[in-house]
């Protein structure tokens, strides 16, 4: 059984806003397993923010029990939480709140300054969380400098440069256009398919269909808790940043599948394509496989797969063709 990172038993909230009392957290009963990716979701006021906030430690209930790691949370100070929150929860927010004045890598090192670990150790580490989102090549863009959802990247490296139990994501997509939120909650799925236990509370449907675990809340009560089978996946927006992170880490895509091989793999362990062809060159050769007609390089004329000259102009269809 997969251990318990997060647990809320029976977690209530209510505000006091002069002679009236606002609930926005009812008897809430939510436990998150290593591994997981769950997304909260419901419409404004419903309590998932309160309930994003508890579970990270930056707000106290009314009443109830918080485990993260199996540590109750309920009785420790306000320097305890702290450094529960620094090495335990990463946190993503729909705003960034990133540094402005500091560069990508300086805004990622900063949770480990806190740590106490040696600032040329964190900066390493810095910089292997900003390849880990794509970043390599940004570290040193300030973040007037970055998109939308560059900076959202930055701010997800900033959460896990720690290697923190959790990841918490507060609407980490509503400040961006449909095409970066959908790149962000890729980088989201694929952190989780290394390991990570990520939660997003969205309003947003769609966004929610990326997680395997979906939690609705309802005038701040629990009102349903599903697992799909079937998840969204942004490919066709990661392939680019994909083989970016790849070459970072010294791994090679499949032009075919985008699997990430090992460096001097000749074939793909996945599906078993030729490694260390261009696009262009892959077209030619899953031709050839399926035995499709092969246009000449010279002419365009179309010939048998594995003709040696081209029928029409004699020309050399080797240039077309890669070994196997």
């Amino acid at each position: 059984m997969a251990k318990r990172v997060l647990e809320l038993l029976g977690v209530s909230k209510v505000y006091t806003m002069g002679d009236s009392q606002v609930h926005a957290l009812k008897g809430v009963t939510l436990e998150i397993s290593a591994g997981e990716m769950v997304s909260i979701m419901g419409p404004s006021g419903c309590g998932k923010s309160t309930l994003l906030h508890i579970a990270g430690c930056l707000d106290r209930p009314t009443s109830g029990v918080i485990r993260i790691g199996g540590q109750d949370v309920m009785s420790m100070d306000d320097s305890q939480l702290a450094r529960i929150r620094n090495r335990h929860i990463g946190f993503v927010f729909q705003s960034f709140n990133l540094l402005p004045h500091e560069n990508a890598l300086n805004n990622v090192v900063v949770p480990i300054q806190y740590s106490g670990i040696p600032r040329k150790q964190g900066l390493e580490a810095a910089k292997r969380a900003l390849q880990a989102v794509g970043l390599g090549d940004r570290m040193y863009h300030r973040p007037n400098e970055l998109s939308g959802g560059q900076r959202q990247r930055v701010a997800i490296a900033r959460a896990i440069v720690n290697q923190p139990s959790i990841v918490l994501a507060d609407e980490p997509t509503g400040a961006l256009d449909q095409k970066s939120g959908r790149e962000i909650m890729g980088i989201l799925q694929r952190l989780n398919s290394e390991g990570r236990t990520i939660v997003v509370v969205t309003h947003d449907r769609e966004v929610a269909q990326y997680s395997r675990r979906i939690v609705e809340l309802s005038d701040g009560r629990i009102v349903a808790d599903k697992r799909i089978d079937s998840v969204m996946v942004p490919r066709r927006e990661l392939e680019a940043m994909d083989r970016d992170v790849s070459v970072a880490r010294g791994l090679q895509l499949c032009v075919k599948c985008n699997f990430a091989n090992r460096p001097q793999a000749r074939f793909c362990s996945n599906c078993g394509f030729p490694m260390g062809v261009s696009p262009e060159q892959s077209s030619t050769i899953i031709r050839r496989m399926l035995g499709m007609m092969i246009p000449c390089p010279f002419c365009g004329t179309p010939n048998r797969p594995f003709a040696k000259y081209c029928l029409r102009c004699g020309g050399s269809m080797e240039r077309a063709l890669v070994a196997v």
